[in-house]
């Protein structure tokens, strides 16, 4: 077959040499790299600056914890030098479950975008499921849009939108997200000048974003919403 290759070979790739199942059933792909490619720039991958902590999205870290050249790492990402060891990890682990609900939090953002024009904050992953704070105005979610909001996520999932990782500049991403205050809140005070972060698109939604994710909405296979509550942004009653 073709030979791996930085820049062009994914872990789903990588899989597919084993199993077609196998990279079927991997929800993200743990990589441990001998070495970055030499024209390789973390910072310049948006790799340096942890998102999703600055969006306070730490109810359920991942585990990257083997070596400093340990990564979660999208299945249809590219690779981005020599690999000393890849696993693929499944919904049945713990960071499989993390990124099943992350992934699933977009899902769900998405589908209040189009239902409500909502502005969204924050939509972190827990230890058994996920949510997504969003900005209604003078409205508010109420049981009866349980059903809605369900199969508006369904016609998302039938679809099977890619999570595209993309990076920006900061100021790329204020212009990206100049019609949210609450992002644009997150990027002037806690993203530094002249650095690059990620966000991940899935159809028409775009968001600041670490990643990893699954690689496409389709992989969502079930969803229900159970719950919903009032909240504050940042302890802010106004």
């Amino acid at each position: 077959g073709e030979p791996f290759m930085t820049y062009k070979t994914t872990p789903y790739q990588v899989a597919q040499t084993i199993a077609q199942g196998l990279a079927d059933s991997a929800a993200v792909a743990r990589i441990t790299y001998e070495s970055f490619a030499d024209d390789y720039s973390p910072a310049q991958d948006g790799m340096e600056l942890n998102v999703d902590a600055l969006m306070g999205e730490e109810e359920e870290e991942v585990e990257e914890t083997e070596g400093s050249n340990t990564y979660l790492w999208d299945m249809t990402r590219p690779l981005v030098g020599p690999v000393s060891k890849c696993e693929f990890v499944k919904f049945d682990e713990k960071d499989g479950k993390t990124v099943f609900w992350h992934s699933s939090a977009h899902v769900l953002g998405e589908a209040l975008e189009h239902l409500y024009g909502c502005k969204l904050t924050i939509g972190p992953p827990l230890a058994s499921g996920f949510y997504y704070d969003s900005y209604m105005g003078t409205d508010a979610l109420r049981e009866d849009d349980y059903k809605p909001v369900e199969g508006e996520v369904q016609k998302i999932v039938k679809k099977k939108q890619s999570f595209e990782r993309l990076v920006v500049t900061k100021e790329e991403a204020l212009e990206l997200f100049a019609d949210n205050p609450f992002k644009v809140n997150i990027l002037k005070t806690k993203v530094p000048d002249g650095t690059r972060t990620s966000v991940y698109k899935c159809g028409n939604l775009v968001d600041l974003c670490r990643g990893p994710h699954l690689a496409h909405t389709g992989k969502v296979k079930a969803f229900a919403a159970t719950r919903h509550s009032a909240t504050n942004w940042l302890g802010d009653t106004n």
